[in-house]
Parts: structure tokens; sequence; C-alpha cells
């Protein structure tokens, strides 16, 4: 018989009609060590409500969305537990998801977060069956920069030299440490790079930047994606161009930019 904890939450970021939300959530609900599962939404509708009803979950609405970051300003803001997932209504979390991210976390002497290895699910056409995508150049760059990080995982000056020139971590597979950090104070107008801005104000905090190295999330890759969305728009150029101007001066900011862009490309189907 599966574990309860009460020190976990996983809040799933639900927007607009989405054909992976009830296989999310029935994961999330199916892990070997069962955590709370709450819905957020600032558009709540039909399809919402009825994965809510299927699993009986109750489903927080937050009246001021419009950004990706106020949604998730919201959703963690419902969880009272120790520890919070940001969970994507669209991506795949293996059973063990909560039980290796948990070890990790309680095992630590004083986590800031904790994040997850992933594979890629990608989607060719719509309806299709996904391509699960276990490496390609981009999966191998990011996992080096983990285990970088991981060599002296308290380090603030390690991690945030490994942050200088991008941003390596899943962000549905981070999960944050809510005791220490009431609040994340994503930036309120961004819909892509928020989850990046946060992790380098949280590389300044001392602790353990936490990398467990299993695949253990199922990232969907698809055309109707938020992320495809933003690259084609040209958000996450502009918004990764501020993290970067965190740390270099905008010159250099934009030469390495140039480059960091190239992984855009990961995203194409």
């Amino acid at each position: 018989m599966a574990r309860k904890t009460d020190k976990h939450t996983f809040v799933v970021c639900a927007y607009k009609e989405s054909a992976f939300l009830d296989d999310t959530v029935s994961r999330l609900l199916n892990q070997t060590v069962k955590s709370r599962v709450l819905i957020s939404t600032s558009t709540p509708n039909e399809a919402i409500r009825a994965v809510a009803n299927k699993y009986g979950l109750e489903v927080r609405v937050n009246p001021k969305g419009g950004t990706s970051a106020r949604d998730w300003n919201f959703a963690y803001s419902q969880a009272d537990s120790e520890y919070v997932t940001l969970a994507h209504q669209d991506d795949i979390y293996e059973p063990t998801f909560a039980e290796r991210t948990l070890s990790a976390l309680e095992n630590a002497k004083n986590p800031v977060l904790a994040y997850t290895d992933y594979y890629e699910l990608r989607y060719a056409q719509e309806g299709g069956k996904g391509e699960r995508v276990e490496s390609n150049r981009i999966l191998r760059l990011k996992r080096k920069m983990l285990r970088t990080i991981n060599i002296a995982n308290g380090s603030r000056w390690l991690r945030n030299r490994v942050l200088s020139f991008g941003y390596p971590m899943n962000c549905p597979g981070t999960t944050y440490v809510k005791r220490r950090f009431k609040t994340l104070d994503f930036i309120s107008e961004w819909q892509n790079s928020h989850d990046w801005e946060a992790a380098i104000r949280l590389a300044s905090e001392k602790g353990e930047f936490l990398f467990v190295p299993e695949l253990l999330l199922g990232h969907r890759i698809y055309l109707e994606s938020q992320t495809t969305h933003t690259i084609r728009s040209g958000i996450r150029y502009k918004e990764d161009f501020e993290c970067f101007k965190k740390y270099w001066p905008a010159p250099i900011a934009g030469a390495i930019l140039k480059r960091y862009a190239k992984s855009y490309d990961s995203n194409a189907l």
C-alpha cells in the first residue's frame, strides 16, 4: 500500500482545455508516495471541472490570471505543505517522482529546491502517438550542467556560474521548499522564463540545489504547447535576454543568447 504524506502538494496548473490533463492527474494520484493534489486555473471550464469531478479534486480559481507567471504565483499560494510541485497539465510524472524527490529533500541539510532528470515525448501531429526521446544534444548538455551543479550542490558560486550560461532544470519537475519560501514572486508579466529568473534568485540562498538523476518526468512537446507559442512569438527570446543580463553586460548577454537560442530548435517538430 502506498505511503501517504502531508508534506508535499502537487498543484496542477490547468489552462483552457488540454487533451492530456486527465492522464497527468491520474499519474499524480497513482504515485508510490501519495501527495495532495489540487487543480489551479484562471480559465475554468467544463473540461477541467470534468477531470476534477472524476477524481474528486478541488479546483482553485485564480481571478487575476492573464500570464503564466500570475497563474504560477496563485497556484503556489494554494499549497500549505512543506514542499510544492507546480505540475504542468501536459506532462507525465513517473510513479516514483514524489518518492524520489521527497527522499532527496528529506535527506538534505538545508534544501532550496529539487529537480529531476526528464525525457521528451514528441508529437509530430495532433492525436498521434508521442515519440519518447531520452537523449539528444540539448538533453545531454543540460545533464552536464546539472551534474556540474551537483558536484557541490550547496555552492552558490558554482550554481550561479552554471545558470549564467542557461537554464538546465525542467520546470515541471522542480519541487520548491515552501516552508522556507512562502512566495516565489514570479515576474507577473512574464510568460516563459519566470522559472529561470526565480532560480537565479534562489541560487543566492544558502542551502542545496538537489538533482535527482532519474528520468522521472516526461515533457510533452507538441504544436499547441505554451513553450512552442512563446518561442514562435519571440516572448522566450526577450525574457531569456533579461535573465542573461542578470549576469552579463547587455552586449555579452546578447552574444551568449544567440548561441543559446539554437536550443529552441529542440522544440521544433
